[in-house]
């Protein structure tokens, strides 16, 4: 291994290439500034700990700088970086015929003490940014599934662990009147709960196709902790924010904040739609998530 700490963004493994990451953004009806989060990985191939940092660059970006803490020697780790870097929302003109592309460098550096002043390794990884604008002219809205209708507009929600409710609410939506809800029915003893909320589509016979999903997990239960949320198509994992299942007291994702994830589709395909989530669960029912204004569009 030449490399002696590495950073990914995905769960493929080492040694495996990594290919190329393109974080893909919707910038309709984004606040501004914009903040850019992702889940990364990180590996120490060395043979001693190391404390791991990181931090990023881009025109136009301001990133923070994240003490990763220390990780033993040949193991690795996830991190997810909630509003880690920001910028002025890009404006409709600058993205002709609705798209953009940018791109930023992640820095991840290794130290040998826990001041982070004994800099040890450094690695660097550079990341495309695709901007789309969903509400451009150039793009046809093949799906909106807003919910105001009163109904589940073809979704279903499937419990992979322990239960799984869905239904339309007004507690919390993008568009007034209705959102979908999907809740853990369940009263038991703590453990660990997953849901998948799920739907098939057959994609447009265009050259581009993208699914935009607006999701809120949310739980104010003190026995209740957010782990993981899986965009997959079918069964492959397209996107993954947070970390692995433990019974740890924490988030490790986002928790009460609409979470934005857009993902490329082939064309002309039947597919499933799953977005998955995955918690620590208490004794009452719990881990809520609230979806608005899906959109399936293309070009």
């Amino acid at each position: 291994m030449t490399e002696k700490i590495e950073l990914r963004l995905t769960s493929i493994d080492p040694p495996t290439p990594e290919p190329k990451r393109t974080i893909y953004r919707d910038i309709t009806n984004l606040p501004d500034p914009v903040k850019l989060g992702l889940t990364i990985r990180f590996f120490n191939y060395d043979d001693v700990d190391l404390y791991f940092q990181i931090t990023g660059s881009g025109t136009g970006y301001t990133f923070g700088t994240v003490n990763l803490g220390l990780l033993s020697h040949g193991t690795d780790a996830y991190n997810n970086l909630d509003e880690f870097a920001s910028r002025t929302k890009p404006s409709s003109g600058n993205l002709p015929n609705g798209e953009m592309e940018e791109t930023i460098t992640l820095t991840l550096k290794a130290y040998t003490d826990s001041g982070y002043s004994n800099l040890k390794w450094t690695y660097e990884r550079t990341v495309t940014i695709h901007w789309i604008n969903s509400a451009d002219t150039a793009f046809t809205v093949d799906v909106l599934n807003n919910f105001d209708d009163g109904t589940v507009q073809g979704w279903a929600v499937l419990a992979e662990l322990r239960s799984a409710l869905c239904g339309i609410t007004t507690e919390y939506c993008l568009s007034s009147p209705y959102s979908i809800l999907c809740w853990d029915g369940t009263s038991g003893a703590p453990a660990e709960g997953r849901y998948r909320l799920y739907k098939s589509f057959t994609t447009p016979n265009k050259s581009k196709v993208y699914a935009v999903f607006d999701l809120r997990p949310r739980t104010t239960n003190q026995y209740a902790y957010l782990k993981y949320l899986e965009i997959k198509r079918d069964d492959t994992t397209l996107v993954h924010i947070g970390k692995a299942f433990d019974t740890t007291s924490s988030h490790y994702i986002p928790n009460e904040k609409w979470i934005r994830v857009v993902v490329p589709l082939p064309p002309n395909t039947t597919l499933e739609l799953r977005v998955i989530l995955d918690y620590y669960s208490g004794t009452s029912p719990n881990a809520p998530m609230y979806m608005d204004d899906f959109k399936l569009i293309s070009k």
